[in-house]
């Protein structure tokens, strides 16, 4: 007689298909868990997360608002935990959809022991979206880390706030700062990296990627950043596109790295590969930079209705994206 599988080993199936970044494919199995075993959590939890990941945003928050449904009277660590994440994306939907007195509805539920990081940050992005910009920073700022581990994690959201938020400087400050006493920490290295591109210091940018390469030969995006800056600044194509290539050849399904490999394409002139290779990547991760390059392509080939578009698109997912903006700009695109 045939036997349903296991929930467990369904969602364990379904994580291993999102660390593939198989994303239709998890998304399949996690339907199925939740029809034939709605009881189950951490199944309705990792569904809205992966929808979420891939900007299915009403679908996400039917599914994380069931999760937290489903744990509201349970007390264990693992519910309370998972209560935090799915508080803490829901917020982040209610954000993005201009909700911004639901998203701090959903923040104020958080559990006593959620992570004074993560709460941190998205009070501090929901703040700048209402532009109060000081108290973005205060918030941050005013986290007590409980242990060296989080101290880090406080440095690196700071950092990520402030570049986010066109104060590359200060972050440049902040970070340096930090690797003087942390100068071995791969993650700080990486950060100083994509700060120093903002800053367009790129002959320091370069100097980190490379150290980063050597230290964590195995890490895809440290070849992809270096070669992906080179292609964005059309020099040294030959040489960027073997770092893309090598970026590939360690993530070959992560969408920013195929962006980046289309990227160094166009700029080489292959134009239908990097149309071809784009629309892939942005079908399975929409997102606002690829849309902006796949945007150009489309328009450079004669193709502007198709362009228009996609950019508008592009604009829904993030309308703040820089790559997205400056690429209106240099094509007076109005949308």
């Amino acid at each position: 007689m045939k036997t349903d599988v296991a929930p467990e080993l369904r969602l364990g199936y379904a994580r291993t298909l999102v660390s593939l970044q198989l994303y239709p494919d998890a998304i399949r199995q996690l339907v199925v868990l939740n029809t034939k075993h709605p009881e189950f959590a951490e199944g309705w939890l990792i569904h809205g997360l992966v929808l979420q990941e891939n900007n299915q945003l009403p679908e996400a928050e039917k599914r994380l608002e069931q999760y937290v449904r489903v744990v509201a009277q349970s007390k264990t660590p693992e519910h309370q935990a998972g209560l935090a994440e799915a508080l803490l994306s829901l917020a982040q939907i209610a954000q993005k959809s201009g909700q911004l007195e639901r998203a701090k509805q959903w923040l104020a539920q958080m559990p006593a022991g959620a992570d004074p990081i993560k709460l941190a940050s998205r009070q501090a992005d929901l703040l700048a979206q209402q532009g109060r910009m000081d108290e973005a920073r205060d918030v941050l700022a005013q986290v007590k880390p409980a242990n060296a581990e989080q101290a880090q994690r406080k440095i690196l959201a700071q950092s990520y706030w402030l570049r986010e938020h066109r104060e590359a400087q200060a972050a440049y400050t902040l970070v340096k700062a930090a690797m003087e006493r942390h100068a071995d920490n791969n993650e700080l290295l990486s950060e100083l990296a994509l700060i120093c591109e903002k800053l367009k210091r790129f002959d320091e940018m370069e100097l980190l990627l490379r150290q980063l390469m050597a230290k964590a030969p195995q890490e895809a995006h440290a070849f992809n950043a270096l070669g992906y800056s080179l292609a964005d600044r059309n020099i040294r194509l030959n040489e960027a596109r073997q770092l893309i290539e090598k970026a590939v050849q360690l993530s070959p399904q992560d969408a920013y790295i195929q962006d980046s490999l289309a990227w160094v394409i166009f700029r080489q002139g292959q134009h239908q590969e990097a149309l071809r290779i784009l629309q892939t990547a942005y079908k399975s991760k929409p997102d606002a930079e690829i849309a902006a390059h796949l945007g150009e392509v489309l328009w450079t080939i004669g193709q502007t209705r198709d362009a228009g578009t996609i950019w508008r698109e592009g604009l829904l997912l993030k309308a703040d994206n820089e790559t997205l903006i400056e690429t209106l700009k240099r094509f007076n695109f109005k949308p």
